[in-house]
């Protein structure tokens, strides 16, 4: 019996929650944003989202010597107002019908869903995680970037990538629609490591404990991403004290346990990030301190995703949802299409930091 094209997106509908799980799981920055709750749902009514930064108080003391002074009072206008835009992306696929009207039974079901809809749905996660961790995923430029050395376009105009690898006081990049240090707090931590046995684990510690003690509400990095030359000095400077982390999954989840593996650095998890993997491509990496080895360092509970749309038939929820099928007309073809809908930003950059030169002995 043939398998009708409605009976495949059925299938594959039931499947995509898991399947969207299983790129959080698998990615560490989203994994941590989801578990804190902070990714929102068809939260705009417009194209862009803002948010506001305080960078000084709203007014001043006086000190009360005499009983005669004047008290200063006025209001000091200290916000500035940040925004993102949330980039729209189909992965189109194709399946053809001949391929259906062959198919026999459950079995050949399951064989054209991995040989379809599996391997769409891996290809397109494993683009958008190179695009937020290196900002060169293939033809998925729009999604931000955390590489401060490009810049990623979601509505038509460049914006530049989010970490600088300068020290605060020098940067001077407009992320998210403010320039750093226009005010106090907008800037990334920094720190560059000249040898890994010799100053590894300290410039570490200095950018660690920088982003950690920004605000008491915000809580310590709690999540480090870096190249691999990076993570194996940080295993071989451990030696005998290397402790394990795992993430697992439940035990309703399709994914394997033991997805990823890492370390702790105080307390911080950190992972061998394979998305970082052209360190020595200067077209990438502009900046020569980046190319001896990046570590991202991340709070979590700072930063924000977002997705646009509601109707899951229409323009879809945004989350990698599925629609179709569509007959291609005048061929024997079935179009489904994947859709992201989705943005990502921080309101607290100064929690946030990067170490290069990692990958030095």
């Amino acid at each position: 019996m043939a398998i009708n094209a409605d009976v495949l997106q059925s299938a594959l509908q039931e499947l995509m929650p898991s399947y969207s799980e299983l790129f959080v799981k698998w990615h560490p920055v989203l994994e941590r944003v989801l578990l804190k709750g902070n990714i929102e749902k068809n939260v705009l009514t417009g194209p862009y989202r803002e948010f506001a930064v305080v960078t000084d108080g709203p007014g001043d003391v006086t000190q009360i010597v005499t009983g005669s002074e004047i008290v200063n009072g006025g209001r000091n206008q200290n916000a500035a107002r940040g925004n993102t835009y949330a980039p729209r992306m189909i992965y189109a696929f194709d399946v053809p019908g001949k391929d259906l009207a062959e198919a026999n039974g459950e079995m050949d079901l399951a064989r054209i869903i991995q040989h379809y809809p599996e391997l769409a749905l891996s290809d397109f996660h494993e683009r958008i995680a190179k695009q937020i961790i290196q900002g060169n995923g293939s033809n998925v430029g729009g999604f931000m970037t955390m590489n401060g050395d490009l810049t990623y376009n979601p509505q038509g105009t460049a914006r530049q990538g989010v970490f600088e690898f300068a020290a605060p006081a020098a940067q001077s990049d407009v992320v998210f629609g403010i320039t750093k240090n226009s005010g106090d707090g907008w800037y990334n931590q920094y720190e560059d490591i000249t040898s890994f046995a010799t100053n590894g684990r300290s410039q570490m510690r200095k950018c660690y404990y920088a982003c950690s003690r920004q605000q008491k509400t915000l809580g310590p990095v709690d999540l480090i991403l870096g190249d691999e030359g990076s993570y194996l000095n940080y295993l071989d400077d451990l030696d005998s004290q290397v402790r394990i982390v795992t993430d697992k999954t439940s035990a309703g989840d399709r994914a394997p346990n033991n997805i990823r593996q890492g370390v702790k650095f105080l307390d911080a998890d950190f992972y061998l990030e394979d998305s970082i993997d052209a360190l020595t491509d200067s077209a990438v990496w502009t900046t020569a301190a980046a190319r001896d080895g990046v570590m991202f360092f991340l709070n979590t509970s700072t930063w924000h995703a977002y997705t646009l749309g509601s109707d899951a038939n229409k323009e879809t929820k945004g989350d990698f949802s599925v629609r179709g099928p569509f007959r291609i007309p005048e061929q024997d073809l079935f179009r489904y299409e994947i859709v992201l809908n989705m943005g990502m930003h921080t309101n607290q950059l100064r929690a946030n930091g990067v170490v290069t030169g990692g990958g030095t002995a």
